[in-house]
């Protein structure tokens, strides 16, 4: 696993740069309604990161060696700790870092927590259809690709399917088993 990229836990002095990426139309045009579809003020991002439940979903940001500030935000939410499982999300929000390959990086941690730390046994992630990068690294990263909501996400006034991704954590043991 690489060392370029590590995980930190959320905190109060990141939402400036948090509401600067999730404000920026082009870097969030294919996340979920819940981003998209509202307007993010520094107060709204502080009161997420205090009211933020470690029970139902944990927030990162993500650190790139030799850079100063975050690059990006990932997490893992929606948790179930019964069934033991939950989604990820990952935002390279530094447009500078775009399209770097850290993604790959991005999600290899998240799956390390996921399945080592938490001892989850099964994580979902999404990706619009035409969110191709996102597509291309949750594969890379060993996700399977199980479906396809169609007409799923109005985007620009135009209805997208929306491709569904999981892995189990036989699936993750199997394929970091010689690392």
């Amino acid at each position: 696993m690489t060392t370029a990229i590590t995980l930190r836990k959320v905190q109060q002095k990141d939402a400036p740069l948090l509401v600067q990426w999730v404000n920026d139309r082009q870097n969030i045009q294919y996340m979920s309604t819940l981003i998209r579809c509202k307007k993010h003020t520094l107060q709204s991002i502080q009161q997420e990161i205090r009211q933020a439940d470690p029970s139902y979903e944990r927030l990162f940001m993500v650190l790139c060696k030799g850079k100063r500030q975050p690059i990006g935000h990932a997490g893992i939410d929606d948790i179930d700790t019964h069934d033991r499982r939950a989604e990820i999300f990952f935002l390279i929000g530094d447009k500078e870092e775009q399209g770097k390959g850290y993604s790959k990086d991005i999600l290899m941690k998240l799956l390390d927590y996921a399945f080592t730390k938490m001892r989850l046994n099964s994580l979902f992630a999404t990706a619009t259809i035409r969110n191709i990068p996102s597509q291309k690294a949750l594969e890379r990263a060993g996700f399977k690709r199980i479906g396809i909501r169609r007409e799923y996400n109005n985007i620009g006034g135009k209805f997208m399917d929306e491709i569904l991704y999981d892995m189990t954590a036989k699936e993750y043991r199997k394929k970091n088993a010689f690392r």
